[in-house]
């Protein structure tokens, strides 16, 4: 699956290429929008099929399920409203649950295709970032509504770079229809763009992790009380404790994007690669606070998922082949240790399809 999306992703680039060399000629022949026709299409269906036609994998599955069931029956669902209106358009139309996979993932891979075609400078190198960071397991595979929400944030990191606030505040809102956390990223807009002093993230980031040992009882009741619909799920209800991996993936990715900007810094002066470079950086002050609460690692998503634009971007002012070859290796490495370890946790290493 990974092969074949990052074959067509890189068939894709190159289709842009051409075209982008040869002009209005390229256009001329029809052969060549059938090859980027298939190539998008080839992109964008292996990890959605695999997705959408799941059955019974993540810790999530049973609640989306439990949701759909209950909406069914016309029981009180909390619920964000988008995702509760998907599930209504399903029962209404006489389809069954799987259904309201089929929509969310369309929506979800189609906001990703989308995003890395406005961003990013490496397709393939992009797709490999999002599948071994974990976000097509952690979050396709079990937090798909969140993997909607954060679609429509990541679209809407344009209208930071282009200061147009209230087109971004749509994005965000449309954003938290799917999952409220999404809310969280209006502040973000005024701090994204700006120009912060590294040592400003350094000095908060040493203060943060010592300070993370007191304030856990701290998160914990505020997670309870401002987000009460998750006390019985299966996050609430672990018994807390450092999550090393996930240290060790925050920091190894944060070290690595420190490495690209320092020998790129005209690339981290550029008004759009600031907005990743500030989420990359929240995003690990963020983290110091919460390695030992997973339930505030949702939030981290938001920040770290520029990761996928960012470091193919940067790579690209990167002349010596093996130095990118080093660092992708040494961030998908620090990904992979993050994965392998919590994948299981999450139950998405045991796949079962509908068929």
């Amino acid at each position: 699956m990974l092969l074949i999306t990052v074959g067509f992703a890189f068939l894709w680039q190159r289709c842009e290429q051409r075209c982008q060399a040869a002009g209005k000629t390229f256009y001329e022949n029809k052969t060549n929008y059938l090859l980027l026709g298939i190539s998008v299409l080839g992109t964008f269906l292996p990890m959605y099929l695999v997705n959408s036609c799941m059955s019974y994998v993540g810790n999530d599955y049973i609640n989306y399920y439990r949701y759909y069931q209950n909406i069914a029956a016309g029981r009180e669902q909390d619920v964000d409203i988008a995702y509760k209106l998907i599930n209504i358009f399903v029962i209404r139309a006489g389809l069954d649950f799987q259904w309201v996979y089929f929509i969310t993932c369309f929506l979800a891979y189609g906001l990703l295709i989308l995003c890395i075609w406005k961003y990013s400078k490496n397709y393939a190198l992009s797709y490999l970032l999002f599948f071994f960071g974990g976000y097509f397991f952690l979050l396709g595979l079990n937090q798909i509504r969140q993997f909607v929400s954060m679609g429509m944030i990541l679209w809407g990191i344009q209208y930071i770079q282009n200061r147009k606030f209230w087109k971004y505040l749509v994005c965000v809102c449309i954003a938290g229809l799917f999952h409220f956390t999404a809310f969280i990223m209006i502040p973000f807009y005024f701090i994204l763009n700006k120009k912060i002093k590294f040592s400003m993230y350094f000095v908060i980031s040493m203060c943060a992790l010592p300070i993370n040992f007191f304030v856990t009882d701290i998160l914990t009741f505020l997670f309870k009380t401002f987000l009460p619909r998750y006390l019985q799920s299966n996050y609430i209800s672990k018994t807390y404790s450092l999550n090393v991996p996930y240290l060790t993936m925050i920091l190894m990715t944060t070290v690595v994007t420190l490495i690209l900007v320092a020998r790129s810094p005209k690339e981290r002066c550029d008004e759009k690669n600031r907005v990743y470079f500030n989420g990359v950086m929240i995003g690990a002050v963020i983290a110091m606070f919460c390695t030992w609460i997973p339930e505030y690692q949702r939030f981290v998503y938001y920040f770290f998922m520029g990761e996928i634009f960012f470091l193919p971007n940067l790579l690209k002012t990167e002349e010596s082949r093996w130095k990118k070859i080093l660092l992708i290796l040494i961030v998908i490495a620090a990904d992979m240790v993050y994965l392998v370890t919590t994948a299981g946790e999450m139950n998405v290493l045991t796949y079962r399809s509908i068929f």
